[in-house]
C-alpha cells in the first residue's frame, strides 16, 4: 500500500534564512549566552519539519565572516568558543546593508526569506552606507514579504530598529542576561513565517517580551509609523587602511 503525500508537502516554500550575528567586543561579556542561544535557535529552526537554506554572517569592524552559504540546516554545527570571538567596532548600517544584498541574489523565484539581526550596540562604526540607504532596502524587503527581526541586548531596540526601518512588532528589546533565551526565541518566530508565509505570524508575542526582560513597545508602534528616512549620525566616508570596514559579503 502507497502512503499520499501529505497535502501540505506539495505547498511548503523553501525559507532562505540569513543570520546578522553581531561579533564585536562589547558581546564578549555574554559570549556563552549568544552560544547556547544561537545553537538553540539553529536546534529550533532543524526540528521544525520546514524546509530551510541557512546563511550565517559574523561581524565587527575589522572583518566579516560568512560562515555558513545558504545550506541545508544538516549541515550546520553548534557556534563554540572556538568559532566566536567578539572583538572590535560596529558597523551595523553596513553588515546589514551588504547582508541583504547578497541574500537578495542568493535567494530564488518562489523562496520566502527571513533576515534575523542579533546585535547589543548601535550604529557606531560604518563608512560605506548610509542609514536612508538601509531604510530604502528594509522597506523595499518587507514590502515583497521578507520577515526581518531585530534582537537589541541591553539598548533602546526599539529606537534602533526604528531608525532601521523595522517596525516595533518585529523587534525584541531583551537584557544582556537574556540573550540566548531571545535567540532561542527567534527560531519560534522564523518557524511560524516559514510555516504560514506571514510575517504577522512572527510578530513578537507579550510573553516572548516577558521573559526577555519585559521591555515593550511604543504605544501605537506598527510598520505605518517607521519614519520613510530617519536621521542618525553618520561617520564620514574614508578609504584609510586605518578605516573600519566589512568587505563585500557574498553568499
Amino acid at each position: 500500500m502507497t502512503s499520499t503525500p501529505d497535502a501540505t508537502d506539495a505547498t511548503r516554500k523553501t525559507t532562505f534564512v540569513t543570520l546578522v550575528l553581531d561579533e564585536t567586543g562589547s558581546m564578549q561579556s555574554i559570549k556563552d549566552d549568544v552560544i547556547g542561544g544561537y545553537n538553540a535557535y539553529v536546534k529550533t529552526l532543524r526540528e521544525s519539519g520546514q524546509d530551510y537554506l541557512f546563511t550565517l554572517i559574523k561581524f565587527d569592524s575589522n572583518h566579516h565572516d560568512v560562515v555558513h552559504r545558504g545550506v541545508p540546516l544538516s549541515e550546520v554545527p553548534d557556534l563554540t568558543n572556538e568559532t566566536y570571538q567578539p572583538g572590535s567596532s560596529t558597523p551595523l548600517i553596513d553588515v546589514c546593508v551588504k547582508a541583504i544584498k547578497a541574500t537578495e541574489e542568493k535567494v530564488e523565484a518562489g523562496m520566502q526569506v527571513a533576515l534575523v539581526i542579533q546585535t547589543d550596540g548601535q550604529e557606531n562604526a560604518s563608512t560605506e552606507y548610509t542609514n536612508a540607504d538601509l531604510v530604502q532596502l528594509i522597506k523595499e524587503k518587507t514590502s515583497a514579504g521578507w520577515l526581518i527581526l531585530f534582537l537589541g541586548a541591553g539598548i533602546d531596540a526599539f529606537d534602533q530598529a526604528t531608525k532601521m526601518g523595522i517596525g516595533p512588532q518585529y523587534t525584541l528589546s531583551n537584557t544582556r542576561a537574556t540573550s540566548g533565551v531571545a535567540c532561542a526565541a527567534a527560531g519560534t518566530q522564523v518557524n511560524a513565517y516559514a510555516k504560514s508565509g506571514l510575517r504577522a505570524d512572527a510578530a513578537w508575542t507579550q510573553e516572548q517580551r516577558m521573559s526577555t526582560g519585559g521591555s515593550m513597545p511604543p504605544a501605537g508602534g506598527d510598520d505605518a509609523t517607521v519614519p520613510p528616512e530617519p536621521v542618525v549620525p553618520q561617520p564620514a566616508a574614508t578609504t584609510s587602511k586605518s578605516a573600519p570596514i566589512v568587505d563585500e559579503i557574498k553568499i
